[in-house]
């Protein structure tokens, strides 16, 4: 484990990253000076610099000089020039989980994993501990709408974060609290199969804190068994488990496209549940939320009040325009399981209303591995648009592209309308010359799509003066 004491000034490698801005800002807070580098001018980038952090664009192996630490991500090869350059300096490198590990040492730590769910079901557990004065630090994988913000600097020992399996270095976070929300088939380019990925989220529950709790969902095929790694208690949520200790019934969308359910706690009903956020993923994760701060000693009434209030992450199911019939949504949506889970609650919200899908696949890997779950995940949208695969970190696949998932999807229902756009800009226009009165927009993927969702919903508000 790697000791902060004796730091005073730490370089960080892809520091523009969600994961990595948000450590930056907590470096910057406990006085340690901080400078980085990244590749694009992104919003991350401009809100750092806004607190005085350094960040060079590009990659420069002079950008380290004075660092007594540095840190990069999973998407920084070794080859880097700046962690070269540090290399032969002697300075340390560390991967930034090694950094927030360093960050939880002596702190009381939440530890919220899964393959889905965990940025809206750690921003909602942090509405409720505010709520209740338990004054948290927190480590978001989004931006929160209610913080403004990926980071919080709580008063008090108390730290709730994200841990992310996707590169396996979420078992580096010992002697936590833990919630689970779920565990799918993701990032088979590194895992291989749902058993590895199974296996390691075993692992992970095995570092738990025996004094604390596990919140697991128990929905999920398999998680009940795994949740026994955990060493202390354990108590499970879910929608579809009769048996779960967290479990919501009669969920509903209303007139004022508000989500309600029942929640039960123990096998007696505890309240109503009413969520700005459409979807039964969004109810899952509030539950996994409520779940968790109910161990923590927050009554559930207070816990489900103030998710009353909660108004969501960026990008998860956000609202970006709505008039009378036409409502434009921007999710993060880049897995089959969670496309089809956003778009059931775009079903929830507007049954009748024309249901168009605007997805960017995000990495080559992600979607030919899981193409013919994608092509099935579309079935409840009347057209689908897609867009050319953003490949952040990844190479081009030779002979591969977006357009086999158009073919895919075509092969699975024939009679659904299927466009491709390889430009960007062609896509936002033709998506604007079609708009409808009666129609739900949902652009979803974790690369740029978003600008499409940004663009349109601007052009509306012009519109409407």
């Amino acid at each position: 484990m790697y000791d902060l004491a004796d730091i005073s000034c730490v370089h960080m490698i892809g520091i523009g990253g969600i994961g990595m801005s948000a450590l930056a800002h907590a470096l910057h807070d406990r006085g340690v000076r901080v400078t980085g580098s990244d590749v694009i001018e992104s919003d991350q980038v401009q809100r750092l610099r806004a607190l005085g952090i350094t960040v060079h664009l590009g990659h420069n192996a002079a950008n380290v000089d004075g660092a007594q630490l540095v840190t990069h991500t999973s998407a920084i090869r070794r080859d880097n020039c700046e962690w070269e350059a540090a290399a032969q300096l002697g300075i340390p490198v560390i991967h930034r989980s090694e950094l927030l590990a360093a960050f939880l040492q002596g702190k009381r730590a939440v530890a919220v994993a899964g393959t889905h769910g965990k940025t809206t079901t750690t921003a909602m557990l942090t509405t409720i501990l505010i709520d209740a004065g338990m004054d948290p630090t927190v480590f978001l994988g989004g931006i929160s709408l209610d913080l403004g913000d990926n980071y919080r600097l709580g008063g008090s020992d108390l730290v709730v974060f994200e841990a992310d399996e996707s590169d396996a270095s979420f078992r580096r976070y010992r002697n936590c609290w833990q919630i689970v929300t779920n565990v799918d088939q993701d990032h088979l380019d590194k895992h291989a199969n749902l058993d590895n990925i199974k296996q390691m989220f075993a692992e992970f529950m095995s570092t738990g804190n025996p004094e604390g709790f596990l919140v697991y969902g128990s929905d999920i095929e398999g998680l009940s068994d795994m949740a026994q790694c955990f060493p202390g208690p354990t108590r499970s949520f879910g929608i579809d488990d009769p048996n779960a200790y967290y479990r919501a019934d009669e969920i509903r969308c209303t007139e004022d496209f508000r989500c309600l359910a029942q929640i039960h706690v123990g096998g007696r009903r505890a309240g109503t549940l009413s969520l700005q956020q459409p979807g039964h993923h969004n109810i899952c994760n509030a539950l996994a939320a409520v779940g968790m701060a109910h161990s923590m000693g927050v009554a559930v009434e207070e816990a489900v009040q103030s998710l009353e209030r909660f108004t969501g992450t960026e990008r998860r199911f956000q609202l970006l325009y709505h008039r009378d019939g036409l409502r434009i949504y921007d999710d993060y949506a880049h897995h089959p399981t969670e496309v089809k889970a956003a778009l059931r609650g775009a079903r929830d919200l507007l049954p009748n209303a024309r249901l168009t899908v605007v997805f960017q696949p995000h990495l080559p890997s992600r979607t030919r591995l899981l193409l013919d779950d994608f092509a099935t995940a579309f079935g409840l949208a009347d057209t689908v648009i897609i867009n050319s695969i953003y490949a952040a970190r990844e190479e081009p696949i030779p002979g591969f592209s977006a357009e086999t998932l158009v073919e895919r999807i075509r092969s699975v229902d024939a009679d659904k309308p299927v466009l491709y756009f390889e430009n960007q800009d062609e896509l936002l226009e033709h998506v604007w010359a079609n708009l409808a009165d009666q129609e739900l927009v949902m652009v979803m993927g974790a690369g740029d799509i978003y600008r499409v969702g940004h663009t349109i919903a601007n052009r509306l508000a012009q519109e409407d003066g």
